[in-house]
Parts: C-alpha cells; sequence; structure tokens
C-alpha cells in the first residue's frame, strides 16, 4: 500500500494525544524512581494548590480541562491519603474550601524533580525557541477549543 488512508503523524489529535501518554508514563516512572505514589492526575491537582493557595472543585476542574467526576475521583483519592482537606465555603454553604495537609505540602519539592526530569528527558535536543512557538500554538488550540468541551 502506498499512500495512507490517514496519516496519524499529521494529526494533532493524534500527536498530542500520544505524546502525552508517553509523557504521563515518564512522568510515572519518575515519580515511582523518587518514591513517590502519585499519579500524573493528582499531581495536576496538587500543582493547582501550590500555585493558587485553597481552591473549589469547580477551580480545579476548570483549570485542568477534565471533566468534574474525574477531578473528584483524584480529590477523593487524595482525601483518603491525608491531602486534602474540605470545609464549607463561609459565603455559599453549598460549595467546600479545598485545603492541603502538611503531607501534601511535603510532596512538592520531589515531585517537582520528578516533573523536571520528565521534562527534560521529553525536551533533550529540542530548541527552546521551538519549544515555545509550540506552547503558543497548543495554548492557541487550547483556547479554541475551550467552549467547545463545556
Amino acid at each position: 500500500m502506498d499512500e495512507l488512508f490517514y496519516d496519524p503523524t499529521k494529526c494533532m489529535g493524534f500527536m498530542t494525544f500520544t505524546t502525552n501518554r508517553l509523557l504521563v508514563a515518564s512522568l510515572h516512572k519518575h515519580m515511582v524512581e523518587m518514591g513517590l505514589e502519585l499519579t500524573s492526575e493528582q499531581w495536576g491537582v496538587l500543582m493547582q494548590f501550590w500555585n493558587q493557595g485553597d481552591v473549589t472543585q469547580e477551580e480545579i476542574t476548570s483549570a485542568s480541562g477534565v471533566d468534574k467526576s474525574t477531578v473528584s475521583r483524584a480529590l477523593s483519592s487524595m482525601e483518603r491519603k491525608g491531602w486534602v482537606t474540605r470545609r464549607l465555603d463561609p459565603s455559599d454553604t453549598r460549595r467546600k474550601i479545598l485545603s492541603l495537609t502538611d503531607e501534601a505540602n511535603a510532596l512538592k519539592q520531589n515531585s517537582l524533580q520528578a516533573v523536571r526530569a520528565s521534562l527534560a528527558q521529553a525536551l533533550h535536543g529540542i530548541d527552546p525557541e521551538e519549544c515555545a512557538v509550540c506552547l503558543k500554538v497548543l495554548g492557541l488550540v487550547k483556547k479554541n477549543l475551550k467552549d467547545v468541551a463545556k
């Protein structure tokens, strides 16, 4: 067969999906090497806390771009591990404010080291300017699709 029906290597969706899977596997490997029982989803949630402080589940869902049930499962798992606490929002008792525990905050530096190692591996040999262009394009694609996914 000379010509492909559809070339997935020229499809942004296929390339970002498969690259993401490989990045998640690499991050998992580096987390294990650091002795951390932390998934990429959990790290993404923790990063929201470390960047913003106390947050609501809705804020995490919005920032992460995943559905409510995925965030809910991640938070429940993190709560069982003793990493997250919930309390009622005094201004709206239907909402809960989420906070990290000291145990979760203790993961910050080692998990960041694992993330940096994974990214260094992924970006090895790639010109920083090309990486910046890639991030810019992906940001624009994300912006274009954000309203569609709601």
